[in-house]
């Protein structure tokens, strides 16, 4: 009785405690933020990243813009619908952190007077003057650098440019976008569409913090249902859920303190928590209840629960752990801060699983339970002929998995590697719908980067041999690569010589002779447009850059692009004189995606070197080490060949699937040989063993993976892609590691060890 009352006291102490701590960390999570820089996913440490950031130190930013474009069903040469775009340019102009606008409606074309060689302006577009309509879009239509740039090749739409300050933050972009929204419903058109980083922040940010919501309330609901069916019992249902919420109140309560804000990858980490913690939870009161049942005290059935339990979830408290913090072996930083706090939460989870919920279990009666006429649970009935089936059919669901891996060995060679801009959104998505039309009405919007260097440092990019090169690569560029809006030193040159020749757009090209190139490229030096070259040319003369857009095609496709240039490169180009370098923002997206297989092999490794050391320390035998891990292997096959057969691309989002999913379905596996080591403690023979085992996990490991299956299932109700695909290919990998595991391991129990002597038993 004194030692009850000890018990009693000690855990109202306890839970003071954790109730402030609580309350502290619930303080923290009101003020934390969200966060959506792309930049972020840059590889850290990486020679092309390091080169980016040069080259945009050197020129300029590729993403500081909105586009808009306004359409009029009966043309953009109609004067009501001119008057009503230059009223919304001049709105646009007047926004905060706004430092220009472009359109046809202020482009000039210049002119170089004859006599005296003076430069005059003549605009494109005079949209005040109607009689001249006709004329000015003839000549808009004859200038290649116009059409898909600031118009519709049907001439339907007309583009702006809007080009905000650099480097905007959070705040900044909001009050951008905030200001554009406010604007828009002011004017009248046909169509309006609008793209941009800073409008798009906004926008994925507002998705996150609803998806968050979203996920973990559906995972209670789902969660709540389980528990009641499994343990009948309202007692069972609300002391889980409060040690569940009160793990994910801390986490977020750590990222507050350590100045972390919920990213798009982070939305996932509460629901995640939410599942994985739970597992500790269910097995601890799965093993409490039978206790119960078999009619011992309370206390004493805290206590066998505590001490049984205890070494196999903190064993798979740790495994889970490693899963996640294998992670941290990729350049990528938001992922490996995601493998950093999942598994800060998951070992919070398992704190809190064994402090609050014994003290919780210590100052509560014991929940009345059902039970059934033999003493036996609905469980316990069921798992027993499940065993015995699995025993009588084992020959044959060893070869069932033999013939499955093959299987799986074919479908992962399907896999490819592959990613788009923004394939994250659902093709109904309102943004990717605005995405879509700058994709096909213009030249679309992934940006494309080439820099250009003159090996020789005392070289100048004006020389002519030098420019005959560019306009051999500036062609190529248009007609072989494909890419539009292409910007570079070269465009400034034509333009002069163009504008020599009193505008005549036949004259938009590089002059034949030596002497007429010199001459335009001297006006250049000389004139007002050299500060505008300083955004594609260094001071030294001596490396410039090509600035455009090209299709989000693909990775697959646009590494062939970039094969076909850099052979075009060899041939007509020569690395003597000079050399090319690609880069930008989505060229260093592409590149996250060529690390992903060698660092989802790399953490897979070290996760399952640490199994096997965990198992081999257990049993200090290495055909217990092969029957731990070849469960675990096969699930992780099998949603691969699903990929490879189905077509789903390796990248970020799917990829870190893999040593998430094994650091989870692994816990099954070492609740079940944590216990068959218990029974074999107990001077029992190994068959028999293995049958208390079986039966004694089973339920716990179902109804946990019913948990986590169910949990992560929430994630397929994502607008984004990436989670969506990740909850499904999660979901789906436990469900075959649930059933591998109760399928497989008794087989490969009896395949490695058999029948034996009684006096042998005892060895493992």
């Amino acid at each position: 009785m004194d030692q009850d009352r000890t018990y009693r006291k000690t855990s109202r102490w306890v839970l003071f405690f954790l109730t402030l701590i609580t309350a502290f960390m619930a303080f923290q999570v009101s003020k934390i933020g969200f966060d959506y820089d792309f930049e972020r996913f840059f590889p850290e440490g990486d020679p092309e990243t390091e080169f980016f950031f040069q080259h945009r130190q050197k020129y300029s930013t590729e993403n500081d813009f909105v586009l808009f474009s306004l359409e009029n069903d009966k043309g953009i040469f109609d004067e009501v619908f001119l008057k009503e775009a230059r009223r919304f340019q001049d709105s646009l102009e007047t926004l905060p952190h706004v430092k220009s606008v472009q359109s046809l409606l202020d482009l000039s074309d210049p002119i170089k007077e004859p006599l005296f060689g003076a430069f005059f302006e003549r605009p494109y577009l005079r949209w005040e003057e109607p009689e001249f309509y006709a004329i000015d879009s003839a000549r808009i239509f004859n200038s290649p650098d116009l059409v898909n740039t600031f118009i519709t090749a049907d001439g339907r739409a007309l583009a702006m440019i809007l080009d905000h300050a650099p480097y905007l933050s959070k705040v900044k972009c909001d009050e951008l976008a905030n200001s554009v929204n406010r604007v828009v419903p002011h004017f009248h058109f046909d169509a309006l569409y609008k793209s941009g980083r800073s409008i798009g922040q906004g926008y994925f940010v507002a998705r996150m913090q609803k998806e968050l919501l979203l996920f973990v309330s559906a995972s209670v609901l789902l969660i709540v249902l389980f528990l009641l069916i499994a343990f009948r019992s309202a007692w069972g249902v609300v002391v889980p859920l409060i040690v569940v919420f009160m793990s994910i109140i801390w986490l977020l309560g750590v990222m507050r303190i350590t100045g972390k804000e919920i990213d798009l990858l982070l939305t996932i980490l509460p629901t995640i928590l939410f599942v994985v913690g739970m597992s500790d939870v269910v097995h601890i009161l799965s093993k409490y209840f039978d206790e119960l049942r078999k009619g011992k005290e309370k206390m004493a059935a805290i206590k066998v629960s505590v001490k049984e339990v205890g070494l196999a979830t903190f064993l798979t408290s740790i495994t889970t752990a490693v899963g996640f913090l294998t992670l941290m072996s990729s350049s990528i930083i938001p992922i490996r801060e995601f493998g950093i706090y999942s598994a800060v939460g998951v070992l919070i989870a398992y704190i809190l699983a064994f402090t609050l919920l014994p003290a919780t279990m210590t100052l509560t009666p014991a929940p009345k339970l059902r039970i059934g006429a033999s003493g036996k649970d609905f469980w316990s009935d069921r798992l027993h002929l499940f065993y015995l089936w699995i025993i009588k059919n084992r020959r044959g669901i060893g070869w069932a998995s033999v013939l499955l891996g093959v299987v799986c060995i074919i479908g992962i060679s399907l896999i490819q590697v592959n990613n788009f801009l923004l394939e994250d959104l659902r093709k109904d998505n309102p943004f990717r719908i605005e995405f879509d039309y700058f994709e096909k009405e213009y030249a679309g919007v992934r940006p494309f980067e080439l820099s250009v260097d003159l090996k020789d440092s005392s070289s100048s990019i004006f020389e002519p041999e030098v420019l005959r090169k560019l306009d051999k690569l500036d062609g190529f560029l248009h007609e072989e690569y494909g890419a539009g809006f292409i910007i570079s030193p070269l465009n400034f040159v034509k333009s002069l010589n163009k504008a020599s020749h009193n505008g005549n757009p036949e004259y938009y090209v590089l002059p034949e002779s030596n002497r007429e190139i010199r001459k335009l490229t001297k006006d250049l030096e000389r004139g007002k447009r050299m500060s505008a070259l300083s955004s594609f040319m260094t001071p030294e003369l001596n490396e410039c850059r090509f600035a455009g857009k090209i299709g989000d095609w693909g990775k697959q496709e646009i590494e062939k692009k970039n094969l076909a240039l850099a052979a075009f490169w060899d041939q007509e180009m020569g690395h003597e004189t000079m050399s090319f370098h690609l880069t930008g923002t989505a060229t260093l997206i592409d590149l996250n995606n060529e690390y992903l297989s060698t660092t989802m092999i790399y953490g897979l490794l070290i996760a399952f070197l640490i199994v096997a050391l965990i198992v081999g320390v257990m049993y200090k035998d290495w055909k217990m080490i092969i029957i731990a891990l070849i469960p675990n292997l096969l699930p992780l096959m099998m949603i691969a060949a699903l990929m490879g057969y189905t077509g789903i691309n390796l990248k970020v989002s799917t990829s870190i699937i893999f040593t998430i999913a094994f650091g989870i379905a692994v816990d099954d596996t070492i609740h079940f040989v944590g216990r068959l080591r218990l029974e074999l403690s107990k001077g029992r023979s190994r068959q028999y063993a293995l049958k208390r085992s079986f039966i004694g996990t089973g339920k716990a490991i179902i109804i946990t993976s019913l948990i986590l299956i169910a949990g992560f299932l929430t994630l397929i109700m994502s607008t984004f892609k990436g989670t969506f695909y990740t909850g499904a290919l999660l979901s789906l990998t436990l469900l075959f590691a649930v059933i591998v595991d109760l399928l497989l391991l008794p087989v490969l129990f009896w395949a490695f060890y058999g029948k034996e002597e009684k006096s042998q038993t005892t060895r493992l």
